[in-house]
């Protein structure tokens, strides 16, 4: 959906208020271009804002940015610790990821990971 210029202001002004859902949104928006200009380094800044508060579907976007090295460099001990914390709040898809990567990580990788999550 396209978004009037006042809507995207008013987006804006919630996301730099530290609403999460509103960091969320910003950051998928800006991840495909809806609405937005596609800009992956402010793609992964309002991701990363929404995640650190908790955002279960942040945590998943970011787990997989990492997990396909989408806009970061590729690293599967960051994607791992993201899909586990979406995955904790129930996020089942996240838990799916997990598990997939987890199964291409070496033991040392999991225990880092792991060791994050601490």
């Amino acid at each position: 959906m396209e978004l009037t210029e006042e809507q995207i202001q008013t987006l804006r002004s919630k996301a730099e208020a530290e609403d999460a859902e509103a960091q969320y949104e910003m950051g998928w928006r800006h991840a495909i271009g809806m609405g937005l200009e596609a800009d992956d380094v402010e793609a992964l800044r309002w991701l990363r804002l929404a995640a650190d508060q908790g955002h279960q579907l942040a945590q998943n976007n970011l787990g997989a940015r990492y997990a396909k090295g989408d806009g970061v460099d590729q690293d599967l001990i960051e994607a791992y610790v993201w899909f586990c914390r979406a995955a904790a709040q129930g996020d089942r898809k996240a838990g799916k990821n997990r598990d997939s990567i987890g199964g291409d990580m070496t033991a040392e990788q999991l225990a880092e990971a792991r060791s994050r999550l601490n």
